[in-house]
């Protein structure tokens, strides 16, 4: 586990052990909850504990008081330390240490060796910088011999410049780690600078490499104030951890709370909403009397939809009453939809809403020599030439196809990505090859139902194609009996090379979602409905705008079977 968990976790319990009182929020009614089922109890609440609801009615008869900011907590407050002995720092130029890089011969060896020993006769009678200066020509001499910047670091410190000392120290660890005097000086003038820990650190070294009288006293001096400052330390972060832990549930508590308060206002828009559409006579609101009021030449308001909203297939779908809430839900605001786009039902109630612009693009890819090209025109003549329930002719076997072929490639995308992502974060290549490899067993499998409610969504069309031979099937079995039948089994698999090209369609989509739904989610929590309804629409463009011929060469084939995928492919370019 984290370790920042776990430090967390500690902090919450001592927190909660200062204050049982927290265990009774709200917020952690399911740690009551989970305590309890094993056989764990709570300590009663304190007397002066209210209910959420009397806080409630206080804070609305009561106006809000402004809130103090948090007075700043001095860490130095309660640390008490005696500085005794520490002097201020010295900041002398940095002495000269020499060119590592030199190459040191025989001759300067001993040169180097003759400075030390006239520095340390100088150390012993007194005269300190000149060791200093005499250490320093050694230095130069042979610059890689740690003793030589251990030895001046002892005389900087008797010179009482510790920041000069520890440079020396520094050097010569690095040239020889294991030196046990470095460490004992390094510390000493630590010590001087009152840098209780660091001091601490290198005396217990230096004891540890090679014990020293010297190294120990000292060490039992400045142990016990670096063990004050580490608890001292440790009690901070502790606050600090508890600080971070309380203003965590305050964020939540006010997250839920305005989340709480969202859904209200939501829940009254939406009761506001339904009740300024009348009482849903026949499962619709209002049977949508004179919809569309001059929106469409020639139409008259459409009113008798109702006709449509009363076709069985129609009314038998609205009597769940998941998909009337979905259609409700719509209907009152299209960005919700992409809350059930993984949603069968969902996908049914999104298909109802907008069938009749289906049934257009069909007639236009099918029928080529039909002379309007425009939706509403399309959708005008199929009403003045076959009714108004036209449009939604072949609705049930379309939902069926739709709900399987949903069912085949999300249960088949999802747990492919579970197979190979398991667990780690996806990336766009794979969620391309997953979508691919679904939309490859969602054709296979589903081909055959497509190409039968294919035909009998336009069964009974009045083509103006004189090629195209009308069918006359009773229903979906019917249909599949008719085409073994008469033109083989094969013929169920009709336009399935161009669907197997269009897998790319859902891949590309889903490949384009996926990518700007991880880009969204490094800035947010949460996607929003309108967020999942743009990147939504705009991935679905995309991936439509780039396959739409194919989607053309694959509605021809599965009605009627007269020319290859090449010729049809061709001849519509």
């Amino acid at each position: 586990m984290d370790a920042r968990k776990l430090s967390e976790l500690r902090a919450f319990v001592r927190l909660c052990k200062q204050n049982p009182g927290l265990l009774h929020t709200e917020e952690l009614a399911f740690l009551r909850d989970w305590v309890e089922s094993m056989g764990g109890t709570i300590p009663p609440a304190p007397a002066n504990a209210s209910t959420e609801e009397t806080r409630k009615a206080k804070a609305e008869e009561q106006p809000e008081e402004p809130v103090k900011p948090p007075e700043p907590e001095s860490e130095e407050s309660d640390l008490e330390i005696d500085n005794d002995g520490v002097i201020e720092p010295d900041n002398d130029d940095p002495q000269e240490m020499g060119d590592e890089n030199v190459e040191v011969t025989e001759e300067m060896m001993d040169q180097a060796n003759e400075k030390k020993i006239e520095a340390i006769n100088a150390l012993s009678e007194g005269e300190l910088q000149k060791a200093v200066d005499l250490f320093t020509d050694a230095i130069k001499l042979n610059p890689c011999l740690a003793i030589l910047y251990a030895k001046r670091a002892s005389v900087f410190v008797k010179l009482q410049k510790p920041n000069a000392a520890i440079r020396d120290c520094d050097r010569a660890i690095k040239i020889n780690p294991d030196s046990a005097q470095t460490y004992k000086w390094r510390g000493k003038a630590h010590r001087l600078l009152g840098h209780w820990e660091e001091a601490a650190h290198d005396l217990a070294l230096a004891c540890k490499l090679d014990y020293d009288e010297d190294a120990s006293a000292m060490l039992k001096e400045v142990q016990p104030k670096a063990q004050k400052i580490a608890e001292h330390r440790r009690k901070y972060e502790r606050k600090r951890e508890e600080k971070e832990i309380k203003e965590r549930m305050e964020r939540v508590k006010k997250a839920r709370e305005e989340h709480e308060r969202a859904q209200r206002e939501e829940e009254a828009r939406r009761q506001a909403g339904g009740a300024q559409f009348g009482g849903f006579p026949g499962g619709f609101p209002g049977g949508f009397p004179g919809a569309m009021p001059g929106g469409m030449p020639g139409m008259a308001g459409m009113p008798g939809v109702n006709e449509i909203l009363s076709d069985p297939e129609v009314l038998a779908a609205m009597q769940d009453p998941e998909v009337m809430a979905a259609f409700q839900d719509v209907a009152q605001n299209p960005a919700n939809m992409s809350k059930y786009q993984n949603n069968p039902k969902g996908s049914m109630t999104a298909m109802t809403v907008f069938f009749p612009l289906d049934t257009a693009r069909l007639r236009l890819q099918v029928d080529e020599k039909r002379k309007s090209k425009t939706t509403p025109a399309v959708l005008l003549e199929i009403i003045k030439e076959e009714g108004l329930l036209a449009p939604y002719r072949g609705w049930f076997p379309v939902i069926s196809s739709l709900c399987c072929s949903n069912f085949i490639y999300f249960y088949t995308f999802n747990s492919l990505k579970g197979l190979w992502v398991k667990g780690q974060h996806s990336t766009t290549g794979k969620d391309l090859v997953l979508g691919v490899v679904a939309g490859v067993v969602n054709v296979l499998l589903t081909t055959p139902l497509w190409v039968v409610n294919t035909r009998l969504k336009l069964q009974g069309a009045k083509f103006r194609n004189e090629d195209i031979v009308p069918t006359n099937y009773k229903g979906i079995i019917d249909a599949f009996h008719q085409i073994i039948r008469d033109e083989g089994v094969l013929t169920l698999w009709n336009g399935t090379f161009p669907s197997l090209l269009l897998v790319f369609n859902p891949a590309i989509q889903f490949m384009f979602y996926e990518g700007f739904k991880r880009k969204l989610l490094k800035k947010q929590l949460q996607l929003t409905s309108l967020d999942a309804f743009v990147i939504g629409a705009v991935a679905k463009a995309v991936a439509t705008t780039l396959t739409y011929p194919l989607q053309t060469v694959q509605s021809i084939l599965r009605y009627r079977e007269r020319q290859s995928f090449w010729e049809i492919f061709c001849s519509n370019r």
